[in-house]
């Protein structure tokens, strides 16, 4: 199944790990913050997980002040990574406006990424 993965990360050093991790699985990036890929449902999961692990770390520099001061704010305003499934069906009756390289998740079609 063709999955989306699309963030909002607040973080450089965050939003770095989240697309690594979505490329590391075999996910194409198709905006700065969007990856598209064929992946298995159970190596979703574990990407899943990964991610979530990523954005429950804290920040690993000085800016502890910064951290206890905006950490109301994050409560509210928080990162965040979704996940959306899409039937190879209903991606062929997609619209798009402006540049995809649709080719790229056409060549790759066929590929269940698995261990």
């Amino acid at each position: 199944m063709l999955y989306w993965i699309i963030y909002d990360i607040s973080d450089n050093k965050k939003r770095l790990k989240i697309s690594e991790k979505c490329k590391n699985y075999g996910l194409y990036r198709v905006q700065k913050s969007a990856f598209l890929g064929n992946v298995s449902r159970n190596k979703l999961d574990m990407l899943a997980i990964e991610l979530k692990d990523v954005l429950k770390q804290k920040k690993n520099n000085d800016e502890t002040e910064k951290i206890k001061e905006s950490n109301e704010a994050e409560k509210k305003e928080g990162d965040a990574v979704f996940i959306f499934p899409t039937c190879k069906t209903c991606f062929s009756e997609k619209r798009i406006e402006g540049k995809f390289d649709e080719e790229l998740i056409k060549k790759k079609d066929f590929w269940i990424i698995s261990g």
